[in-house]
């Protein structure tokens, strides 16, 4: 079976809260966690019955620096676990930032070593 991932995963976990984009409901967020993430997507761990193609927003607080990163998602798939209670989501994140504008910046400011990190 092929790989359909444009990235590579990372197995890792990660504290997750998830609130849907469009709605009220769980103003605080649904506590969940990731399995794997890319820069494309990840493999989050939940209690909470997503529809596929639910706009979501994802926080996540990275476990080797406990940053907080939050991103746009939409649940592209849903698994439920075997004792029914938990769900495995498949969740692709919609960046706002367009890959010609990160392939710019990159251009224009990795040469000068002005921002610390690469970008990929």
């Amino acid at each position: 079976m092929a790989n359909k991932r444009k990235e590579d995963r990372l197995v890792e976990r990660n504290n997750v809260s998830i609130k849907p984009y469009y709605s009220a409901r769980s103003p605080q967020g649904i506590n969940a966690y990731t399995q794997d993430l890319s820069l494309g997507g990840a493999r989050i761990y939940t209690k909470e019955f997503y529809d596929i193609g639910s706009a979501i927003k994802v926080q996540i607080e990275l476990a080797d620096t406990q940053e907080l990163i939050v991103l746009d998602g939409v649940v592209r798939w849903l698994t439920a676990k075997e004792d029914g209670e938990w769900f495995d989501l498949g969740v692709e994140f919609r960046h706002r930032i367009s890959n010609s504008v990160l392939c710019l910046i990159k251009h224009l400011y990795q040469q000068e070593s002005k921002i610390p990190t690469t970008i990929a």
